[in-house]
């Protein structure tokens, strides 16, 4: 059985989003050197995190700081904390943040905290004030960088969809080894000690290329390679043990997309050993039609996207279980989303791999409205209750 896994873009063109709407039709469902620690701001212990625990990517801090909060973040701030998140992840657009070589990223760049241009508006001090807002949350950040600056980007190399922007490309080493110490210096002054992905989505080529030297499904995949130095980079700086490798869409081999199971099979094996986990998005397919149960439909998402993953990180002999962390997922707010969702997380809590779960996003993102609350914070979508643990209402 064959399910359609919407993948999420958050890309600003509109070239890529026609590019992401391709890929949705072909998905199928179901960095060398030793670390230099930072030492002079020591992070406050974490609390204790469970062995299944629960991520919420949101962009505002408003919506999960504690603290008095602008109506009506208040209000749904509350409802995020009582889902009691062990980690938040935290977005980093680097082209947005770092537009020209001459500049330093702004990592307090101001954001009018819309959810993109829709109110209500709660502004922020960008990275700054999201990282403050996960420490006093008392959450640990996980930060994943995407979006390549014009001035870093390297030619245009291999098999590339056309109008590829400088954004998709793979960075210049040096210049992303940069920015990488420029946010490692803000998260110790901060005093947060975050997880870190390299780079968001490896595996599509609206986030990195040429995902093959040749057009040609069959062609072995190239962005493994590309995607290795990334990780060694962030690596050296944080320390693999802090590392999630594979942040990979789900989604088969493509002509101009890496499979998720094929990107774990192909990256070197001491990068996957030595992980904290490998990073896997997976959504949930709830069927327009209702006579197929929605537990089926979930356990045939998990058992394509998250078993063949689960049978690539296992070949690679890495003589202890590869942890794995679903770092975006979501149902939606289709009739039968919560039923859903719940059967999901049941089956992924079942599953001893399987370490945590995110949903992508608390707050609708309009370009990909899977959210818990609706854009305009007027209510919560009934999804809402199965990462509450509560029953779905009928």
């Amino acid at each position: 059985m064959r399910l359609r896994l919407l993948v999420p873009r958050r890309g600003r063109r509109a070239g890529q989003r026609g590019l992401a709407a391709a890929l949705v039709l072909l998905a199928g469902c179901g960095g060398g050197g030793h670390a230099q620690r930072r030492t002079a701001t020591t992070p406050p212990p974490p609390a204790p995190v469970p062995r299944f625990a629960i991520g919420i990517d949101e962009r505002n801090p408003h919506l999960y700081a504690p603290g008095p909060q602008p109506a009506p973040f208040a209000r749904f701030r509350d409802a995020l904390v009582a889902l009691h998140p062990s980690y938040v992840r935290v977005q980093i657009d680097w082209a947005t943040l770092q537009p020209t070589a001459s500049t330093p990223p702004n990592l307090a760049l101001a954001n009018g905290g819309c959810a993109r241009d829709i109110p209500p508006c709660a502004p922020f001090a960008g990275l700054r004030d999201a990282l403050d807002g996960v420490r006093r949350l008392g959450a640990t950040p996980v930060l994943f960088i995407y979006g390549t600056p014009d001035w870093a980007a390297e030619p245009a190399t291999g098999c590339e969809p056309a109008d590829t922007p400088p954004s998709a490309r793979m960075p210049r080493l040096g210049a992303y080894r940069a920015f990488v110490a420029a946010l490692a210096a803000l998260a110790e002054r901060v005093g947060v000690r975050p997880y870190w992905s390299a780079w968001n989505e490896p595996n599509l080529p609206i986030f990195l290329n040429p995902q093959r030297a040749t057009c040609d499904a069959g062609a072995p995949t190239a962005i493994a390679t590309r995607y290795a130095r990334l990780v060694r980079v962030v690596a050296a700086e944080a320390g693999l043990d802090r590392v999630l490798i594979g942040e990979a869409s789900g989604i088969d081999p493509h002509t101009h997309a890496t499979g998720a199971a094929e990107l774990a099979a192909a990256l070197p094996k001491d990068l996957v050993c030595g992980a904290a986990a490998w990073s896997q998005h997976a959504y949930v397919t709830v069927p327009p039609e209702h006579g197929e149960p929605a537990r089926a439909v979930a356990l045939a998402t998990s058992a394509h996207i998250v078993g063949g993953v689960e049978g690539a990180l296992a070949a690679r002999q890495c003589g202890h279980p590869v942890p794995i962390w679903i770092t975006e997922t979501g149902a939606g707010d289709r009739p039968g989303a919560c039923a859903a969702m719940a059967a999901q997380l049941a089956a992924w809590r079942a599953d001893p791999e399987i370490r945590a779960a995110f949903q992508y996003s608390f707050r609708d993102d309009p370009l990909f409205p899977v959210g818990l609350a609706d854009a305009k914070l007027t209510q919560l979508r009934p999804a809402y209750e199965a990462w509450r643990g509560r029953p779905c209402a009928r």
